[in-house]
């Protein structure tokens, strides 16, 4: 998984500073139907959910369906709602986020949480997916 931070120009245009790339090679060193990968959050930091962009479909023999949420420990889809991104099911290329905002009192992860169903992850040989997020330093506005 690869995070990187949004040039200004792009900020300006969708509302979020940072960007979450999942390929296929991150969900595929597991012998099980679930991962979760998680991206850490700092007291003090607010986070709003933004888009979701489908890259490249995720494909593997007999996966018939792989979705994924974006949340965290308290409500598992409050920054991206259960999303399609295999390509032999109703893969969504392009979805927006919730929208929902939370300020964070505690150190805690954005959880990206991914569910395949027919084969296990180790069996994917293809996707590609990037998420939004807008991470603001509350501390900078004491």
């Amino acid at each position: 998984m690869e995070i990187n931070k949004l040039p200004v120009e792009t900020q300006a245009l969708i509302g979020c500073n940072t960007e979450v790339v999942v390929e296929h090679t991150d969900l595929s060193d597991t012998a099980g139907t679930t991962k979760t990968l998680t991206v850490s959050v700092d007291a003090g930091k607010q986070v709003t959910g933004g888009p979701h962009v489908l890259v490249t479909d995720f494909a593997g023999p007999s996966i018939s369906s792989l979705v994924y949420t974006v949340g965290d420990g308290d409500d598992a889809d409050h920054y991206l709602t259960s999303t399609e991104v295999e390509e032999t099911g109703t893969e969504i290329d392009y979805k927006s986020g919730t929208g929902t905002s939370k300020a964070y009192t505690g150190s805690d992860t954005v959880d990206l949480a991914f569910t395949a169903t027919g084969a296990n992850l180790d069996t994917l040989t293809a996707g590609k997916l990037k998420v939004y997020l807008n991470i603001a330093d509350l501390e900078d506005l004491k």
